[in-house]
């Protein structure tokens, strides 16, 4: 593979946000599906998300930036559902630009406490930002949250 492995097999079945595919220079990428609005909703998932995250254990701000290095640095493609190229987005202009972070502390509660509604829809991008993280760097962990 061109890309690095994220710990999986070389071959056999991958996540379902997953593919391998085959450039016409003949490299092999990993294309891999950003979550929908409807998977994004879903407070199991969010929830399973905020578990992860805390999980890492990383300062609000080493966060940000290990995601922003995972996401800019990944070498394959990203997807919508319906396969059209995603772009993705500023991450410092999807959090806000709050240098803080602080939204991050508040979302890693809901490790410990589910949320008592649905994300709003100002903090979807946030979302797939971070679980996108999850699909590139853990996908074995993503596998488990987007049950």
């Amino acid at each position: 593979m061109t890309t690095k492995n994220f710990g999986l097999p070389e071959e056999g079945p991958l996540p379902l946000f997953l593919k391998r595919e085959r450039t016409t220079d003949g490299k092999t990428i990993l294309v891999v599906t950003v979550a929908s609005l409807p998977e994004l909703m879903r407070s199991s998932h969010y929830q399973r998300l905020a578990i992860a995250t805390a999980a890492l254990e990383f300062s609000r701000r080493k966060l940000i930036d290990e995601i922003s290095d995972a996401l800019y640095g990944f070498e394959g493609r990203m997807v919508w559902p319906d396969g059209r190229p995603f772009e993705l987005p500023d991450i410092d202009d999807a959090f806000g630009r709050d240098g803080s972070f602080r939204w991050l502390s508040d979302f890693i509660r809901f490790a410990e406490r589910p949320p008592h509604q649905l994300p709003q829809r100002r903090v979807i991008a946030r979302l797939r930002i971070i679980d996108l993280y999850f699909r590139i760097e853990h996908p074995e962990r993503a596998r488990l949250i987007a049950e």
